[in-house]
């Protein structure tokens, strides 16, 4: 039985995307669980219900250590032979958390991005087998998993002509809620654009991942940001982020536009235009459409699985290689995502007070406002 440990696990990102399933996993006898996080084991979407977590720990199916217990905390310090370590903290804490457990577990997750301190990363860096134990994660990369691998597919046959631009959008018209204001603190620009990043990314790469070297030769031309009225995190709620992926010894224009409180509906999609036609791709519903130069459609599906079990369980299924892991990206490839990140927000402008948009703003009006305060 695999020893997994689940170190977050009352945070919001936890309750949406891992106890449920690890917890389901634990009571089954397939793993045994040991989860971490501060104080009393509430979980901050109630997903599972905290009366379920409490059983489980009571029945020892599931062992929760809290850290601000002191007993707990030396045990914590004291584990070994993990074989797999989930790392679903504050960004701030990620690499931090993953140093705790160099040379204790085999394989380590740190859920995007790889911490939100570039210098953060030298923690790591120093130990001999990093790049064997460290990795990456990435929810959206994982729900486009399956669509990655067959987009590398149709460029090869050209179904869409040459590729010629790449659009993704993840607009929310919801603000931000206020237990998600500590995590959210540093903006779009660290929380929402590296799923973009990673996705756009991925699309010229061989691997249903970003590949490390097309990441080292990304340029970024643009970033462009604002704040709807009222934001209490320090950061930017809005961001547009135009720049280059390398394909095929030439440039592929790409932006990311990406926001809180932007609009009256979700936009989530990503676009990937071609000489000979477009993939357009719905991500909040798993359905995307193939249109020839025309804008005649000549091919739709929809890629529903359950992405998060899929995650979960290739993570701990050894036999699998990062390729082989829906979401997952090597650690070189993710320490270059956060050193794009960090000159994306050098780069951002204005350099002073950003414009304030009112919630509901569609992000077109939202992307004149800035430029007219440039």
């Amino acid at each position: 039985m695999k020893k997994v440990l689940l170190s977050g696990f009352k945070g919001d990102a936890a309750g949406r995307h891992y106890n449920q399933i690890l917890l389901e996993m634990a009571e089954k006898g397939k793993i045994e669980l040991i989860c971490t996080d501060f104080g009393q084991p509430k979980n901050v979407l109630d997903k599972p219900p905290v009366e379920e977590i409490e059983r489980l720990i009571k029945s020892r199916k599931v062992r929760y250590l809290d850290l601000e217990n002191p007993a707990d905390y030396q045990d914590y310090k004291n584990l070994s032979d993990i074989d797999v370590v989930f790392i679903i903290t504050p960004d701030i804490t990620h690499c931090q958390v993953a140093k705790d457990f160099l040379g204790k577990a085999k394989r380590i997750f740190i859920e995007k991005p790889l911490d939100a301190i570039l210098r953060n990363v030298r923690v790591l860096e120093d130990f001999p087998n990093v790049k064997k134990v460290v990795f990456g994660y990435d929810h959206y990369l994982a729900k486009s998993y399956y669509f990655q691998v067959k987009t590398d597919q149709w460029l090869k046959k050209e179904i869409i002509g040459e590729l010629t631009e790449i659009e993704f959008r993840l607009l929310e018209p919801d603000v931000i809620p206020p237990h998600r204001i500590k995590a959210l603190d540093r903006g779009m620009i660290y929380d929402f654009f590296p799923h973009g990043l990673a996705v756009v990314a991925a699309i010229p790469s061989p691997f249903a991942y970003p590949d490390t070297g097309i990441l080292k030769r990304i340029k970024l031309n643009r970033v462009l940001v604002a704040k709807y009225r009222r934001c209490k995190i320090t950061g930017t709620s809005f961001v547009k982020i135009d720049f280059e992926i390398p394909y095929k010894r030439k440039s592929i224009f790409c932006q990311a536009i990406i926001g809180k409180g932007v609009g009256k509906e979700f936009e989530k999609s990503l676009r990937i235009g071609g000489s000979k036609g477009e993939i357009f791709v719905d991500i909040q519903n798993y359905h995307y459409s193939i249109f020839d130069e025309k804008q005649k459609k000549i091919k739709e599906d929809t890629l529903l699985y359950n992405y998060e079990k899929a995650f979960l369980s290739a993570a701990l299924d050894f036999e699998k290689s990062v390729g082989q892991i829906p979401g997952a990206l090597p650690f070189e490839a993710a320490k270059e995502i956060l050193y794009i990140l960090d000159e994306a927000r050098w780069r951002s402008e204005p350099r002073g007070k950003p414009p304030i948009y009112k919630v509901g703003t569609p992000a077109a009006e939202i992307i004149e406002l800035i430029k007219k305060n440039l």
